[in-house]
């Protein structure tokens, strides 16, 4: 027998005795969670037919609609518990359970950890910082109006402006991200000329590569054509970068990723390092994008991380070789539907971080670093190791490009679907800013129906549509429920935000429901605190909200400021895929038609 079959073999049968051992685990985990409803789960498989068929977030709805607010649920040979009601959701405290494939390096139990990322992160997100960052924003913002006013433009002189909206916001989030976060300008505004479709427009559905599909191919290896330099000046740098976080968005999904995330998920967690070392081995194309988008973003932290020691006199510039060496591998995604959990820490109020007392102080763009690597545990004097670092700086690009370009592509497409709420936020922007003047800090406050507009888009199309939890050392308590110590819980956030008892007319777009004066608002507000929790809940929610809704504001008034945006035919409904995020399947294709 010729050794690469025995080989074969060798890495078979162990695969195929744990998917009968999975199998044969069924009637214990059903037992486990004995008294929690929930849906027929097929032996093996679980709901995993279902959540392909309908979307988890379609499937949860149905769920909830048959069985209540919590149910349980079973992806392959991984039992989980869904809670889709915001009392409840409000009420839980447990782990968070980041995305295997977001967190490379970073500690089995995260509570310890969770602690001291926080208070190495608050000062970044703290009221002066943030009044730091809006030049910058609005710099982004604005460059982004100008290239919807060029467009916009052509299409006048007959040279077509049809432009795909998600990728250009995507591409002013990257650059907003680089700006205020390492100080260093990405080019990504750039990204989307002679890119067409490889950023981030992505379509999830059936067939072999998982359904994930680009109207580019690949090209050549963009890791190797990053690693040749750690500057983030280098031509062509954004476009490889953006076209590397919509890869990591698109093929790191456990159900719309590699064929070996979804056969992952029948397997035992023991055996799943064998398939991942199969999937090296003979990786399928979309295990393949994932890894050079790994590598791609391995590289740019590395390099983001080594030039700042550089300039810090902390160390030589030596991430191109680092980073290559960290590249040679990627993780499976997890087992289960879990969102991208990105810039999720524990939060505090800002005036309690400061260690003397008083507001944290302001941060300066760019020095992001600064706070990563000089964060310190308090017992052990101890700080994060490279790995690490790497993990929060790959967290926080990620975190800031995908949830707020597809919050606003949300955004956008609402507005252009309801023309009397454009209507009132243009005469909200006229009104507070007129047509010559750029919004400033002392204007955010007063663009109430600008934030409603948001905030109800996240409502309707939550970018994070499911938490994922875990309580790892008991049993815990979630409603009338016992759920068994170790059993994933899903806070499902896409389903409570569609809830009828709660919301009325949950799924017609209403902004009118945020504002104070409205009949809706004390329907929803006044009756269920923390309904409304796009970015999670309680003291698990995401640290970096506020800087993301400072940043939907400022685009939202820049670019209305200026244009309006036409859907192009054949975009109602609009099709969306609910991977690691809640996002455009296609993109968001439009027509800018400037206002003056």
């Amino acid at each position: 027998m010729a050794p690469p079959l025995q080989l074969l073999i060798g890495v078979m049968l162990p695969l195929v005795l744990g998917l009968v051992l999975a199998a044969l685990q069924y009637p214990y985990w059903r037992l486990r969670l004995a008294g929690i409803p929930g849906p027929f789960n097929w032996p093996l498989v679980g709901c995993i037919p279902q959540v392909m068929r309908h979307g988890g977030p379609r499937f949860f709805q149905r769920c909830h609609q048959q069985y209540g607010p919590v149910f349980a649920v079973s992806f392959g040979s991984t039992p989980a518990v869904v809670v889709a009601s915001a009392d409840l959701m409000r009420q839980y405290r447990a782990t968070v359970v980041p995305p295997a494939v977001l967190y490379i390096g970073m500690p089995h139990r995260w509570d310890d950890f969770w602690r001291l990322v926080r208070s190495a992160w608050q000062p970044a997100f703290s009221s002066a910082s943030l009044a730091g960052y809006l030049p910058r924003m609005t710099a982004c913002a604005e460059q982004l109006a100008g290239r919807m006013e060029d467009r916009a433009r052509d299409a006048d002189g007959g040279g077509g402006g049809r432009v795909d909206m998600w990728r250009e916001l995507g591409a002013m989030t990257l650059q907003v991200v680089g700006s205020t976060a390492y100080g260093v300008d990405f080019g990504a505004m750039g990204a989307t000329d002679g890119a067409a479709g490889g950023d981030m427009s992505t379509a999830a559905g059936g067939g072999d590569d998982g359904g994930a599909k680009a109207s580019v191919d690949p090209g050549p290896d963009t890791a190797a054509a990053v690693a040749s330099s750690t500057s983030a000046q280098k031509p062509g740098y954004g476009r490889h970068l953006a076209r590397a976080c919509g890869d990591f968005f698109r093929y790191g999904s456990a159900f719309y990723g590699s064929r070996y995330s979804r056969i992952a998920l029948l397997l035992p967690p023991s055996l799943r390092p064998l398939l991942v070392w199969l999937a090296h081995k003979l990786p399928d194309r979309p295990f393949t994008r994932l890894l050079r988008a790994r590598a791609v973003l391995s590289d740019t932290c590395h390099g983001l991380i080594d030039d700042w020691k550089c300039q810090h006199g902390q160390g030589e510039q030596q991430g191109g070789q680092r980073g290559r060496q960290a590249n040679g591998s990627a993780a499976l995604p997890p087992a289960g539907p879990v969102t991208a959990a990105a810039t999720a820490a524990p939060q505090e109020e800002e005036e309690g971080h400061a260690a003397a007392g008083g507001k944290a102080p302001a941060v300066e763009a760019g020095s992001f670093l600064g706070l990563i690597l000089s964060a310190r545990d308090k017992a052990t004097g101890q700080g994060l190791s490279d790995s690490q670092v790497v993990a929060q700086v790959q967290t926080f690009i990620l975190g800031g490009y995908e949830t707020t370009a597809n919050a606003l592509s949300f955004a956008v497409y609402n507005i252009a679907t309801h023309p009397e709420v454009e209507a009132r936020l243009v005469a909200e922007l006229d009104s507070e800013l007129g047509s010559d003047r750029l919004p400033t800090a002392a204007d955010l406050p007063r663009l109430v129906y600008t934030e409603a507009v948001f905030n109800e888009a996240m409502r309707l199309y939550p970018p994070a549509h499911a938490a994922p939890r875990i309580a790892f050392d008991e049993p815990t308590q979630v409603g009338r429920f016992t759920v068994p110590a170790g059993t994933p819980i899903i806070l499902a956030i896409y389903t409570a935000h569609h809830d009828p008892r709660v919301w009325p007319r949950p799924e017609e777009f209403i902004p009118e429901r945020f504002l104070p004066e409205s009949p809706l608002h004390p329907q929803v507000a006044a009756r269920v605190p923390g309904a409304h929790a796009p970015f999670g809940y309680g003291s698990r929610m995401c640290i970096g909200w506020k800087f993301a809704v400072q940043e939907a504001k400022i685009a939202l008034a820049c670019l209305y400021r200026r244009l309006r945006f036409e859907l192009e035919p054949g975009q109602v409904p609009l099709p969306v895929v609910a991977a690691l995020t809640l996002a455009p399947r296609d993109g968001l294709w439009v027509r800018p038609v400037a206002r003056r």
